[in-house]
């Protein structure tokens, strides 16, 4: 097992009720799918699997996350939240919130944004992902799978994300690498605390936080169908495009900025 990665150093640190149960691989195909296949098993809210390296690690839209070892965090955690199974959305922007949250704490003073909807950009390179998959009973879910894949002390991509890729060490310009182990306790802290926010108060008050916290504010974007300017997200937290036909809300897209 990593040194940074050992099971009882990772629960001297987490202080939430997430991870209490946990797993931990040198390697695996996909945290996602071990989990999935936990929670089918009866695994309770909060289990966490974690893996230094990924074979098959999948971001959303089917894209593949990059997962090399001894580096970065790749971990799912299993939740149970009593919400309806049209929530999946809202919780995918909800762990984007805390995300965020726990990335900003670690890197003061550099601009740590959302880039709808689950994606995390510092300085306008992307530094974390997340992917939210939910298991549904009737109109209720069963369990909700939350992935987060971020580059913690990463120093080089390949050459189709050179331009595009950051990572927590790269952003402090220090030699100093990260202790991933604390890394993920502040991450599961702030992700925690934004999910039950959800679940206790609902969809605005996850809105409402990330509205000023988005990426593109403004900007020309493009997605699978069309391209607009990006004009923030609705109270369901759908994200608002003004096109020349008229202002469209895109539910499940895939949006880059038209420069890029």
């Amino acid at each position: 097992m990593i040194d940074d990665l050992e099971p009882e150093r990772l629960r001297s640190r987490l202080t939430g009720s997430w991870g209490g149960s946990l797993t931990v691989h040198d390697s695996t195909a996909s945290t996602m799918d071990d989990a999935s296949a936990a929670a089918a098993e009866g695994a309770k809210d909060g289990h966490l699997v974690l893996a230094d390296q990924q074979t098959r690690g999948r971001g959303a839209h089917g894209r593949q996350w990059v997962s090399p070892p001894g580096s970065d965090l790749y971990f799912s955690v299993v939740a149970r939240p009593a919400v309806e199974a049209a929530s999946t959305a809202l919780i995918t922007l909800a762990t984007g919130l805390g995300v965020r949250a726990a990335v900003a704490s670690l890197l003061p003073g550099r601009s740590v944004l959302v880039k709808w909807p689950n994606d995390i950009w510092v300085e306008g390179r992307k530094c974390a992902g997340v992917l939210v998959e939910s298991r549904t009973l009737g109109m209720r879910i069963d369990s909700v799978i939350i992935g987060v894949g971020l580059n913690v002390n990463r120093a080089q991509w390949p050459p189709e994300l050179a331009d595009t890729a950051t990572s927590l060490r790269a952003e402090r310009n220090g030699d100093e690498p990260f202790d991933r182990a604390e890394v993920l306790a502040s991450l599961l802290a702030h992700i925690e605390r934004w999910v039950n926010l959800f679940i206790r108060d609902g969809a605005a008050v996850v809105v409402d936080a990330l509205r000023p916290k988005l990426a593109l504010i403004g900007e020309r974007v493009r997605w699978e169908d069309g391209d607009g300017v990006f004009d923030g997200i609705d109270p369901d937290g759908a994200a608002r495009v003004r096109t020349d036909a008229g202002v469209v809300s895109l539910h499940a897209a895939h949006i880059e900025p038209v420069s890029r």
